[in-house]
């Protein structure tokens, strides 16, 4: 008699999923954190920004002040030269001493000069004041775009550039919201003081909580850059330790030494995609500034009243809110170039309907896509320049590219006050905006393809 001999029955797969890994847990709390401190300031600096545009209708009717159109108009674009001034100083200074510190430098910059806008008795002091918290301003930016970056999930970069980035429209929504619940009632000193509030705040959190570059993080693997006119060959990472490869030459150069941040944004063929990155930077801050500075104003010069006007402000900073999310999904998927180049398209157009006037909830859709197209290029095009640089150079990257294309948004407060002190109309504004959004989406498709 045969006796079966049964094979042991194979050991039953645990029924409970592995537990997750305590050290992921803090990972991903630490990078929700890093992205909502971030997000906060620069929300606080959208605030501080945006708040002169909804407050500008108030100031120009305040006799003791004694402002007209052409000074308004150059009195919003000394906060954007002194951005221009913060970025290219502050971005390699945040390369070389951290990124935390020079966003809490910044931030208290700001905020203490925004205290000094809401109690200015004269234009002089007013500007002034503007100036030097602008400067603050400015330095903050790139030292969270590229502090976020470094906390970033992989294939998540353009996303987190986005949810901080919507900080400037978030601030935007706010100062509009505040503007018109409590505008008659706070005036326009009051609304300067709102967001002065809302800065120490947050900037108490950012100084309490807010963590520096992972470690190493500047000596990370840098990606390729962005091949130049007709350079051949692929070169290795640059940047990083061991790279001496040229882009020329494939040959040892001096690039192997350790150069300063300011020389490799231009060097290893990194020189056209640069200057073209600052020229399409120009053109869409000077079409979105320009928008967020005078559209209150240039809706009431076409007749709207006083609170339909701040609703223009409000939906094209909701728009770009919104809209920018959407946007960067696409960005992660198929890379930032179509996607920036697209939505600086879209801006353009959806502006050139907003000249034509006529039905308001035509012209409230309008407003909100010319919202999601201006601030979507804006912050996909940040991430873009973000991936192109490596790491030790990334600040400075984004430093220069966002200070040197912040003259963009000085001539917009000018020319909108130029037009309209000429008479040329409010029409004219928006064809000037318009144009410049058209340029920048021309200056992108310019870049060598590479998907970043």
């Amino acid at each position: 008699m045969t006796t079966d001999v049964q094979a042991p029955a194979p050991a039953r797969a645990s029924a409970r999923p592995p537990a997750p890994d305590p050290a992921d847990r803090r990972t991903r709390a630490l990078t929700r954190a890093v992205v909502a401190l971030c997000t906060a300031a620069i929300t606080v600096e959208g605030f501080d920004l945006i708040v002169y545009g909804v407050a500008m209708p108030s100031m120009l009717a305040d006799s003791h002040l004694g402002l007209d159109k052409t000074l308004a108009g150059t009195l919003g674009s000394l906060v954007y030269l002194g951005m221009l001034i913060g970025a290219i100083v502050c971005g390699p200074l945040a390369d070389r001493l951290g990124r935390r510190r020079l966003v809490l430098a910044s931030g208290v910059i700001f905020t203490l000069f925004t205290v000094g806008c809401a109690v200015a008795a004269t234009p002089w002091q007013f500007g002034l004041f503007r100036l030097l918290a602008g400067i603050g301003m400015g330095g903050v930016m790139p030292s969270c775009i590229a502090l976020a970056k470094e906390y970033a999930p992989r294939g998540r970069s353009a996303l987190v550039a986005t949810i901080v980035l919507a900080g400037v429209p978030v601030g935007g929504v706010l100062a509009a919201l505040t503007a018109a619940a409590w505008g008659d009632s706070l005036g326009w000193r009051g609304l300067f003081g709102v967001g002065a509030a809302l800065s120490t705040l947050v900037f108490v959190g950012v100084y309490a909580l807010l963590p520096d570059s992972r470690p190493g993080a500047a000596e990370a693997p840098a990606p390729r850059a962005v091949p130049s006119t007709a350079s051949v060959g692929s070169p290795g990472p640059v940047g990083g330790p061991g790279s001496g490869g040229s882009l020329a030459s494939g040959g040892p150069t001096a690039e192997a030494k350790n150069p300063s941040p300011a020389r490799s944004v231009l060097s290893d063929g990194r020189a056209r995609t640069t200057v073209l990155f600052v020229v399409a930077n120009f053109a869409v801050l000077l079409a979105w500034y320009g928008l967020n500075t005078w559209l209150t104003q240039l809706m009431r010069e076409m007749d709207y009243p006083l609170g339909s006007a701040l609703q223009f402000t409000l939906v094209l900073n909701l728009g770009a809110v919104i809209g920018s999310f959407a946007i960067a999904a696409v960005a992660d998927r198929i890379g930032p170039r179509l996607v920036t180049i697209g939505s600086a398209a879209l801006s353009s157009v959806a502006v050139v309907g907003l000249s034509l006037g006529g039905n308001t909830v035509v012209i409230l859709c309008l407003t909100a896509l010319a919202g999601v197209g201006a601030h979507s290029s804006l912050t996909v095009l940040n991430d873009w320049v973000a991936s192109t640089y490596p790491a030790s150079i990334r600040a400075t990257a984004l430093g220069y590219v966002s200070g040197f294309g912040r003259a963009g948004a000085i001539v917009a407060p000018l020319l909108g006050g130029w037009i309209l002190t000429a008479s040329l109309g409010p029409t004219t504004v928006f064809y000037v905006f318009a144009g410049a959004a058209a340029l920048s989406a021309a200056a992108l498709l310019a870049i060598p393809g590479r998907r970043a």
